[in-house]
């Protein structure tokens, strides 16, 4: 029976930063954390909040490279270490994480979903869109089918 390594942090501590390259992906067991990029700088932004039961640093661990977020506990948290050892074998242990796992990640892809799908509204509505065409024509076709298509799946607008 694989046995995860705990970690605890304090409110305020720093789980991971950004840029560092960490084979790990965390299983919050206890507690809250938010994951914001450009952390500790003005340009500093919430991206996201996970509690118990979910994980932290899925991308970068599935991907082995540098995080490009900081996750920061929100009150005492403990969270569970998945290696790339311990990996095939937790999951095998545990088939509910994987559902678990595949859920936050379905919500981390609507949540990046709706902030592109705002993003590209702005765009649409206060861009040069005649400039754009012309200077960026097949970029704009890209971007103008991708928003479009999102935008009648997920009923945006």
């Amino acid at each position: 029976m694989v046995e995860l390594e705990e970690k605890r942090f304090k409110k305020g501590e720093i789980i991971y930063k950004s840029g560092e390259l960490d084979a790990n992906m965390y299983n919050i067991f206890l507690g809250r954390a938010a994951v914001y990029m450009d952390y500790g700088t003005p340009a500093q932004q919430l991206i996201l909040e996970v509690e118990e039961g979910d994980f932290l640093n899925i991308i970068s661990f599935l991907e082995a490279r540098p995080r490009n977020t900081t996750a920061v506990a929100l009150q005492n948290t403990v969270v569970g270490v998945i290696t790339t050892e311990n990996f095939g074998k937790f999951f095998q242990e545990h088939p509910a994480k994987i559902m678990s796992l595949l859920q936050h990640m379905s919500a981390r892809i609507r949540h990046l979903q709706k902030a592109y799908l705002e993003t590209s509204q702005a765009l649409e509505d206060y861009a040069d869109t005649d400039r754009l065409k012309k200077e960026n024509g097949e970029w704009y076709a890209q971007h103008n089918s991708l928003y479009r298509s999102l935008s009648s799946l997920l009923g945006h607008r």
